[in-house]
């Protein structure tokens, strides 16, 4: 059963992201039974629920992470921007480009800090010089990472930076190729308190330009950086709606008794 909390609201943003009937299969299993959700542009949506409920899958499906796994195939409709991500012809590159990604385990490449960044930019738009210098800056900013690096970009290895900054180097890195949407999954799960608190506060910053989803388990978190919280549980989109309702008032007995910690 799926519930949707919250109505509409003149402040609402449109939405980006539609997904109506959303099955996913790995050979018999079944991962996601049937999803249908909304994803507001602009907005920070998290999702919640127990290990193994499909948030990951959710998350990589949208930019075709999983299509590598054997047996993966899904049912229902997806439409991104209004463009379905499955359908003929799609440039996987394209999509890969304006849906990014940040992993759990930063994985930063075994290269400088600027040839890091450098790299996608040049790959997709082919651009060189101080026009690439001005991108791998800015992109280094608006990660939060510029004033700790900027004495030595250019000849710092990415994998000798802390594990915080490593992270904040990955999401520059996919900053840098200008993506509208943001995937991230569970990207504070590997970090200390102070890094986690430096990538909260930039999530929240980037939701100004980007629409971001973000799996944790962290339920403090869900509710401290989202605007909305999708509640997952066996495959499951169990509720969906405004975090103030969700972690407040929310209409399912599962989704109350998860965020009140009785179980999960």
């Amino acid at each position: 059963m799926i519930h949707t909390n919250g109505s509409p609201t003149a402040t609402e943003t449109p939405v980006v992201i539609d997904v109506n009937g959303l099955s996913v299969y790995y050979s018999e299993k079944q991962a996601l039974k049937g999803i249908s959700a909304k994803i507001h542009d602009n907005k920070v949506t998290t999702l919640i629920g127990p290990s193994g409920c499909g948030k990951s899958t959710f998350l990589r499906t949208l930019n075709r992470m999983n299509d590598r796994i054997p047996g993966f195939r899904i049912e229902g409709d997806i439409k991104i921007s209004g463009k379905n991500p499955y359908g003929k012809g799609t440039d996987l590159l394209a999509l890969r480009r304006n849906v990014g990604m940040v992993f759990q385990k930063p994985n930063p490449f075994p290269m400088t800090i600027y040839e890091n960044i450098a790299l996608g930019p040049k790959m997709h738009y082919g651009i060189k010089g101080k026009q690439l210098d001005d991108a791998v800056e800015q992109a280094l900013r608006e990660a939060a990472l510029w004033e700790e690096v900027k004495d030595d970009y250019k000849k710092k290895n990415g994998l000798n930076l802390s594990g915080g900054q490593q992270q904040r180097l990955c999401i520059a890195r996919m900053l840098a190729v200008r993506p509208e949407i943001i995937l991230m999954d569970e990207p504070c799960s590997a970090l200390d308190p102070i890094s986690t608190a430096k990538v909260e506060e930039l999530i929240k910053q980037l939701a100004g330009d980007h629409t971001l989803l973000v799996v944790t388990h962290n339920l403090q978190q869900a509710e401290r950086i989202s605007d909305y919280t999708a509640f997952f549980m066996f495959g499951e989109l169990v509720e969906h709606g405004h975090s103030a309702t969700i972690f407040g008032e929310p209409s399912h007995q599962s989704t109350q008794d998860y965020v009140s910690g009785r179980f999960g």
